[in-house]
């Protein structure tokens, strides 16, 4: 579901093919995505605000490494349309019948796959307009405000709430002009944050998440520890052999850790955040070639095939457009 409409404040569309730039329109996220398969990226953002409650349909053509931080007076869940392929939320496999917990203590990761179509809720409690809601939120909270992770739900109610979805986006998106009414406001509050509570009736704690495999849970923390390593600019590891030697870790052990949560080796990995680290200097590099080299890429013909088949056009092509109008 992907409506088409004019932007305005309360109702907007954004296409993206920069990945960075998509992760920054979940502002209140606080996000960083690595694209981790291979393809020029190609990914939106609708957005539909009324009072306490943004309505985010993020739509993504790639496998994304994930990681942000909900701004703790935001509660956010997503409700999957469309999620085909491997795919973990905090450690927990991912799946079209499950509700995804966003906000909580201590932040998400999120490997989404490359067919993804997902309904973002935020919420705002203190700017829900009707008290009875607010009440309503204050039981969820439990549920959604604790602690990252997917719920599993019953996949009749949650067929049910995506077609009260679908069907509030729609009609807001033909006729943006209804939400200059109050009274609209108030009814598409109501409206999403009692379907979500109509789903979650009936579990019985806020456990109901589960506990996530114990093996998947250390793969996971060495993935996280990896992912922070690969960050750390200008003192990226440029190898596995590196790696290894940081973590004081076995090549093997990667190898099984990577393999089981993120579906790649851990050398197309950090060839995969290499990349990126280069697709973002060529934004005020003085030139391709310096931004290739302070990232360990030598040979300039292999690392423009590289480019090339990671995000669908050639670091010159990047560079230019840069210099242009910027990312």
């Amino acid at each position: 579901m992907q409506p088409h409409f004019q932007t305005r404040a309360a109702v907007e569309i954004r296409r993206c093919r920069n990945i960075d730039e998509q992760a920054m329109l979940l502002d209140a996220w606080n996000q960083s995505y690595c694209q981790i398969s291979r393809g020029a990226f190609d990914g939106s953002v609708s957005s539909i605000a009324a009072g306490g409650v943004r309505v985010l349909v993020e739509r993504l053509n790639r496998t994304v490494y994930q990681r942000g931080h909900v701004a703790q007076s935001k509660l956010a869940i997503g409700i999957p349309f469309q999620l085909e392929g491997h795919a973990l939320l905090c450690g927990q496999t991912s799946h079209r019948d499950g509700v995804h917990v966003f906000s909580g203590d201590g932040g998400f990761e999120f490997l989404s796959p490359d067919k993804h179509v997902i309904v973002n809720l935020e919420i705002d409690p203190q700017a829900v307009t009707s008290s009875l809601v607010r009440s309503q939120l204050d039981e969820l909270a439990p549920f959604v405000g604790t602690r990252p992770g997917v719920l599993n739900v019953d996949p009749g109610r949650l067929d049910e709430l995506r077609a009260v979805l679908r069907q509030m986006l729609d009609t807001v998106a033909a006729t943006p002009t209804l939400l200059d009414d109050p009274g609209v406001v108030a009814a598409f509050e109501k409206s999403a944050i009692f379907g979500v509570a109509e789903v979650l009736q009936g579990m019985p704690n806020a456990e109901a998440q589960g506990t996530p495999d114990a093996r998947i849970v250390r793969h996971w923390q060495l993935v996280r520890t990896v992912r922070e390593l690969v960050e750390a600019s200008p003192d990226c590891p440029l190898s596995v052999a590196e790696l290894c030697a940081r973590l004081r870790a076995s090549r093997r052990t990667l190898q099984y850790a990577f393999e089981d949560t993120l579906g790649v080796n851990p050398s197309a990995y950090v060839r995969a955040v290499r990349l990126d680290h280069v697709r973002r200097e060529l934004r005020n590099a003085s030139s391709v070639s310096e931004a290739a080299t302070r990232w360990g890429f030598w040979h300039f013909g292999n690392f423009s095939n590289e480019y090339r088949e990671q995000f669908g056009e050639l670091p010159s092509e990047t560079f230019r457009r840069a210099k242009h109008r910027g990312f």
